[in-house]
């Protein structure tokens, strides 16, 4: 069991997930660390072997973002779709890609109504890998949800029918797993950009080592995009101490840690030399 307690909210802004962990330890550098790395095990990897929990590691949420400008790809309804979306429903979108420099959780209320798939790999939230000969699952901390992704040899469907997570399917390329999606509803964003029905998503898993596994994800959108973007890779770690708990987000709970814990916080945090946590 970790020793920690989750309460996993979306932070409004467009820029990121808010995890508020509660630690016994007092060493704020330490717990973090704890957290957000996985120790160092002895062992060589499995081939074709993604099992366990796994969770972002601090310090690449940046290699999640888009490499290429919205403006350099996206056909001109999409970035007018993109400029005319409030920032703070974008919560998967990265600072550089809204253009501007809007602080954590000071627009407005912290939301739970968008869910994107992106959104739920690569930020600081804990997913648990299960392989079966048929299907690989992935199940979600937040939302207390899963996905599945089919690797019995099968090929995307024709016409799939619109979901939030689409349709995947998946094949083995070495020891990288490709994993291919299409199907998504128009209620989503992947990694904050607006999409047509003919969006079609590539990830592409690598366990380098026991302890790391690193995703890059491609997307194509023929409709939408006038050429593909890219991001990654993104390093999660493995945690095979921990196991998922349940983390719904309510909207009541997100308002009041809004307004309790992250205002304060955002406001202290812009007193020069502040490094003070709020009580």
């Amino acid at each position: 069991m970790r020793s920690r307690i989750w309460s996993c909210i979306v932070v409004s802004g467009g820029l990121m997930a808010f995890s508020c962990v509660v630690f016994a330890q007092t060493d704020t550098k330490t717990a973090a660390k704890e957290i957000y790395s996985g120790k160092h095990h002895e062992g060589t990897v499995q081939s074709h072997d993604l099992s366990g929990v796994w969770m972002a590691s601090a310090g690449f949420e940046s290699a999640a973002r888009i490499h290429e400008a919205p403006n350099t790809f996206l056909q001109p309804w999409a970035l007018a779709k993109l400029n005319a979306e409030p920032i703070y429903l974008r919560k998967d979108l990265p600072e550089g890609h809204a253009g501007g420099g809007t602080g954590l959780g000071v627009v407005r209320d912290i939301s739970c109504s968008q869910i994107s798939l992106t959104d739920f790999i690569i930020k600081q939230k804990p997913i648990e890998i299960v392989q079966t000969p048929q299907r690989i699952f992935m199940f979600f901390e937040y939302e207390h949800t899963y996905r599945e992704i089919w690797i019995d040899g099968r090929e995307l469907p024709k016409d799939p029918d619109p979901s939030y997570f689409g349709t995947s399917v998946g094949r083995w390329e070495g020891d990288t797993l490709v994993v291919e999606s299409i199907g998504f509803n128009d209620k989503t964003l992947l990694d904050g950009m607006p999409h047509s029905d003919a969006i079609h998503l590539v990830e592409r898993y690598r366990r380098p080592d026991l302890d790391t596994l690193e995703l890059t994800l491609t997307a194509d959108d023929y409709k939408a995009y006038t050429r593909p973007w890219t991001a990654g890779p993104v390093r999660l770690a493995w945690h095979p101490d921990w196991n998922l708990v349940e983390a719904f987000c309510i909207q009541d709970d997100n308002s009041n840690f809004k307004k309790l814990i992250v205002d304060p916080a955002v406001g202290q945090s812009k007193q020069p030399g502040s490094t003070k946590l709020p009580k």
